[in-house]
């Protein structure tokens, strides 16, 4: 009996040793019968950035996987070390971007993209208004290695790769203007409390709302449902482009061969304009969700007007494509907006049901899936949201459901001509 326990510990020590020792770095997860212990693969990165002395510029590691295709975000300062020594700012970014670029895909094999986010400090104290990075890659592995093989500068290969941002003030080494460059605008009047409408107002809303969304089709320049008789959806995916997220979406509608229509922010396709760009090679509808992602109804009507078209001239110089669609941020819209898409030939558009899958927890993923689910209806425009790990989640089984029901899915283009 003895003997058998002894063996049986002999044993474990030894899977947990290979387990351990056959990964680089030694950062894994190891599986033992039903007692499994799982490191996430944000945590083994971070540990192995640490031992490499390149974890102390880190803000954020994020994962995203979806069968072969693994995704790490990583967001860090620079800046801080060279205050009052420009010159060496732009080298010391380029620098340190290179060493966490291979130290990552040298310890993890299987990772095949990392997108890197810089943000500029000049201060250890870091204020909330500071955080837009100025400079970004998406970084593919396979484009690592073979340019690693002939040596290059890396600034040199992030520019052959094309998927790079810079903002022109760290071109220009000019802290100040970096300074500037890294304030964040995006939602800053989002938590400011929308005037209140009295009950009439409000009632009557309401029934107009509910006209659209029973008879679908276009009211006044705008859209909530296509044809209410006709099994077709039109699926939608606010707020990008972001790391990790948008590429994994991407990667997923393209394996199901499904067209979808993006609303995305023009500052955040300023930044990361690779996938505003992949956006529309893909074959996807890019359409304008503003330039900053404010309350537009808070606004004075000038401001509006940049919202929009500033948004418009923006991923139109990224990507070719100037946006047919607008959506409002968080659906808040007034006759000023409708006034300004109806000059600009623009539609309206808004959703059938409110999904709100950035409320519901990942952890919840199941009843996020129910309740999409539920918003398939004939004629039906669904709303997802990147940056919601659920709604990565579940969006191959929810494409799954869709195609089981027998309802096709088609670009707004086709929903709204259907639909007349």
């Amino acid at each position: 009996m003895a003997m058998r326990y002894l063996r049986r510990i002999v044993i474990l020590i030894l899977v947990l040793y290979m387990g351990i020792s056959s990964i680089p770095g030694g950062y894994a997860y190891v599986v033992i019968g039903e007692n499994s212990t799982t490191i996430p693969l944000e945590k083994r990165i971070y540990e192995a950035l640490k031992m490499e002395n390149l974890s102390d510029r880190i803000i954020n590691i994020e994962s995203l996987s979806y069968k072969n295709n693994v995704i790490v975000g990583v967001t860090f300062f620079y800046g801080i070390y060279y205050v009052g020594e420009s010159d060496k700012i732009y080298r010391d970014l380029i620098d340190y971007s290179s060493r966490i670029t291979k130290a990552i895909f040298q310890s993890f094999p299987s990772v095949s993209e990392i997108d890197l986010s810089a943000i500029y400090r000049d201060t250890e104290k870091v204020e909330d208004n500071y955080k837009e990075p100025t400079f970004t890659a998406s970084i593919y592995r396979k484009d690592f290695e073979s340019f690693h093989k002939e040596e290059p500068s890396f600034d040199l290969f992030l520019d052959k790769t094309g998927r790079v941002y810079y903002s022109d003030a760290l071109l220009l080494e000019d802290p100040s203007a970096l300074k500037r460059e890294s304030y964040v605008e995006e939602n800053s009047n989002r938590k400011i409390a929308s005037p209140k409408k009295g009950l009439i107002a409000r009632l009557r809303e309401l029934w107009f709302l509910y006209r659209r969304v029973r008879v679908g089709g276009l009211h006044k320049n705008g859209i909530w449902r296509g044809n209410p008789h006709l099994k077709e959806i039109a699926i939608t995916f606010d707020d990008g482009p972001r790391p990790v997220y948008t590429p994994i979406v991407l990667d997923i509608l393209k394996r199901y061969s499904v067209k979808a229509t993006f609303f995305v922010i023009g500052k955040k396709v300023q930044i990361y304009p690779y996938w505003g760009q992949d956006i529309v090679e893909s074959g996807h509808t890019i359409g304008n969700h503003t330039m900053h992602h404010l309350n537009l109804t808070l606004l004075p009507y000038e401001k509006k007007v940049e919202e929009i078209l500033n948004a418009q001239d923006t991923i139109y110089a990224v990507t070719g494509e100037k946006p047919r669609f607008f959506r409002p941020p968080g659906g808040d819209y007034d006759r000023d907006v409708t006034e300004i898409l109806k000059k600009n030939s623009i539609y309206l558009v808004l959703w059938t049901k409110g999904l709100g899958d950035y409320n519901i927890p990942e952890k919840d993923a199941k009843f996020l899936l129910k309740k999409a689910e539920q918003d398939v209806v004939p004629g039906g425009i669904i709303v997802f949201h990147i940056g919601v790990r659920s709604t990565v989640d579940i969006l191959p089984e929810f494409l799954e459901y869709v195609k089981r029901e027998g309802y096709k899915i088609v670009s707004l283009e086709k929903l709204i001509e259907d639909s007349k």
